[in-house]
């Protein structure tokens, strides 16, 4: 119980946590981030075979991806799955096969042994963030069968970073590099005294008069700074480099969920490794992110118990466009086909709308 309440006081309060004895091996969390940081040395025309290379959409997101902007490499595998089909018989976005470099079994091996473990592990961790919401601790069970389970191997080189933002999903499980750390959240200045009835990206239609969300962003960041003004501490918090931990962030469809019970906090990546390093020395950081959410076809509504006094019918969000919403716009704008963000997310919203399963 005592743990229940520590989870709980870290979602409430911070949005991000540390888990030890989360039952991973230590040797399978060693063994796979080596194997990560020997696929992303190898020379790029390896990398980059068919078979191995990611196309988009048209290979689900799967695979190796090399972004030429500031040259950090991502490689993505999913659960799984196959002949799962819409109500028009067509394939699922994001479900599929896997994507592997010819001739490396070790690596795959690897790989797959961490997904499953660390996809494991977010289902039982459910669990317990159902119960510290005061739900039956086997609440998710049934909506987790299949989940949205896509482990992304991520190389920063030095110097590079990730830009302020929300995960999409409802949990990431992040191992971040075991020398080098660069994690940051935005300090919560102070909680949210009144849950308000969020909506999913893809419901809420007056994004698509801008980018409503990357408004909101910037709008808590900056609010974060007025407020600590009078204040000697950073707005933004460093995350410890603890040895095997597991990083948990809440992502906006689980904020979504549990109506900001537990809200999704902004967190960026700066790598700006120690300046008296000499360059040919700094090594590129390398972590290791599952990003998971409910079977694609799960619909996510707060329950009774999670609403307010007086709060009548609340809208629901099917997790599957969701989450493809996500992947969608920075399609659009990492392939330089639509690279004003704004445009990216109001295209990607009309894409999925018709795969949006709203109540009337």
């Amino acid at each position: 119980m005592g743990v229940v309440l520590e989870l709980q006081h870290a979602a409430t309060r911070v949005g991000f946590f540390q888990v030890v004895g989360h039952g991973v091996p230590h040797e399978l969390i060693d063994s796979t981030r080596q194997a990560a940081r020997r696929f992303f040395a190898r020379p790029q025309d390896q990398k980059s075979v068919s078979g191995c290379l990611s196309l988009g959409e048209a290979s689900n997101w799967r695979g190796y991806e090399h972004f030429a902007s500031d040259n950090k490499e991502a490689f993505e595998i999913g659960l799984k799955t196959q002949g799962r089909v819409d109500a028009a018989g067509r394939p699922l976005p994001l479900h599929g096969d896997n994507l592997w470099p010819p001739g490396d079994p070790d690596f795959r091996h690897t790989v797959t042994a961490y997904h499953t473990a660390t996809t494991n592990f977010a289902r039982q961790l459910l669990g317990a963030m159902a119960w510290a919401l005061g739900l039956d601790a086997r609440y998710f069970e049934a909506k987790v069968i299949e989940p949205l389970a896509h482990l992304r191997l991520w190389k920063y080189p030095p110097h590079t970073e990730l830009a302020p933002h929300k995960d999409h999903g409802f949990l990431t499980v992040l191992l971040q590099d075991e020398c080098h750390g660069g994690l940051q959240v935005l300090r919560r200045v102070q909680p949210k005294a009144v849950p308000v009835q969020k909506q999913s990206v893809v419901e809420d239609r007056s994004a698509l008069n801008g980018d409503l969300e990357s408004r909101e962003i910037a709008e808590e960041i900056a609010l974060a700074s007025t407020l600590s003004q009078n204040q000697s501490e950073s707005i933004w918090l460093d995350v410890p480099v603890i040895p095997h931990a597991f990083v948990i962030n809440v992502g906006r469809l689980f904020e979504i969920f549990c109506r900001e019970a537990f809200p999704a906090t902004i967190h960026r990546v700066r790598y700006t490794p120690d300046k008296t390093a000499k360059p040919e020395t700094s090594q590129p950081r390398i972590s290791l992110a599952l990003f998971f959410a409910p079977d694609w076809d799960v619909t996510v509504v707060p329950p009774s118990a999670l609403r307010a006094p007086g709060v009548g019918q609340v809208r629901s969000v099917q997790s599957g466009p969701h989450i493809l919403f996500g992947y969608r716009w920075q399609q659009y704008v990492n392939s330089g086909e639509i690279p004003d963000v704004a445009a990216a997310k109001r295209k990607a919203l009309e894409d999925i709308a018709v795969l949006a399963n709203h109540d009337p």
